[in-house]
């Protein structure tokens, strides 16, 4: 191969002292040349497939949030058997002992009597649970491990699930006070009507509302007779001293909450129901068993599942008031 010098000083010579240069020239080049800068005609990447490789950006994008937005407000209870057995007693008062004036308002009259009556309600515990088999070139030759995001899902779609349970278990259980025409007016109504029917006889109070994204989405939309929000955000400019019963907020669920209630937005509910209710008389119980596993030798895999067992109990009914809209 010549070098740069002699290649410009024989192109200055010119003849045949050029040409034999870049002969020379020209061979070398041939020599050094790979397989493929020697293969005849244009060469794309979709001419050589087997030599690209192919990445995998992991972790695997999740499209579901694996939340249980009842369960965690109300609270997930332990059995109180420690999970020995099919179904448990869960106590009530049905009537309560009674007080009043003496009879006659004399001495030695009668005193007011009444028996306690408790009853003895029986919860039963449910089981879910889901499996999966995985081939072991699956698990052995996945990547991001197909076993770790599988068994991830599994788990996730339990707590979906339970929490599927315990929500429609307290629509059911729960009180219906009647239908929302859609109006702020209407609404307020409602809610104050809820509230009512659970103070009454008992001096409790409601503690949260719960609703799915629709009914959340309604709420919040909800305009006065101005066209103002009935539950604008928190220093929305020219809406101070406006409809302050409550804040909304898109971009968090909790920020809404009408009337000092604690807001639940649960995609396991209903459409166009709501429950206001008092958390307390509201019980959901879990024990959570977790995974099994077996491998099975005849078909080279490995068989999970996850279980586990869930009650739901509402002590009082009066104590959980549904609301539904067209």
């Amino acid at each position: 191969m010549p070098s740069a010098g002699e290649y410009l000083a024989a192109y200055h010579i010119g003849g045949d002292t050029f040409r034999k240069v870049n002969e020379s020239f020209v061979e070398a080049n041939k020599s050094k040349r790979s397989v493929l800068e020697a293969a005849a005609g244009d060469i794309a990447t979709t001419d050589t497939p087997g030599l690209l490789p192919i990445p995998v950006l992991g972790p695997v994008f999740q499209d579901i949030n694996y939340i249980r937005p009842f369960i965690s407000a109300i609270g997930a209870r332990a059995y109180p058997d420690g999970g020995t057995s099919k179904t448990f007693i869960r106590p009530t008062i049905t009537t309560h002992t009674e007080v009043a004036e003496q009879t006659g308002g004399l001495e030695f009259g009668a005193a007011a009597a009444r028996t306690m009556v408790i009853a003895a309600n029986s919860v039963a515990k449910k089981t879910f649970a889901g499996q999966v088999s995985l081939s072991v070139q699956d698990i052995d030759f996945t990547s991001p491990a197909a076993m770790q995001q599988v068994l991830q899902d599994l788990m996730g779609q339990f707590m979906i699930v339970t929490d599927n349970f315990a929500v429609d278990a307290q629509v059911t259980a729960s009180t219906t006070i009647g239908q929302w025409d859609g109006t702020a007016e209407d609404l307020i109504l409602f809610l104050y009507g809820a509230a009512r029917d659970i103070s009454n006889g008992t001096n409790l109070f409601p503690t949260h509302i719960l609703m799915g994204a629709d009914a959340w989405a309604k709420l919040g939309s909800t305009v006065d007779a101005d066209k103002r929000p009935l539950f604008p955000m928190v220093g929305t400019p020219g809406l101070g001293g406006y409809n302050t019963l409550g804040a909304g907020n898109v971009t968090n669920w909790s920020t809404t909450n009408p009337l000092g209630l604690q807001i639940i937005v649960d995609s396991n509910v209903a459409a166009k129901t709501m429950v206001v209710f008092h958390a307390p008389a509201s019980e959901y119980y879990e024990q959570i068993r977790g995974l099994m596993s077996v491998e099975n030798p005849g078909t080279l895999s490995r068989t999970f599942s996850y279980y586990g067992y869930s009650s739901f109990f509402q002590a009082k009914a009066t104590l959980a008031q549904k609301i539904t809209y067209a």
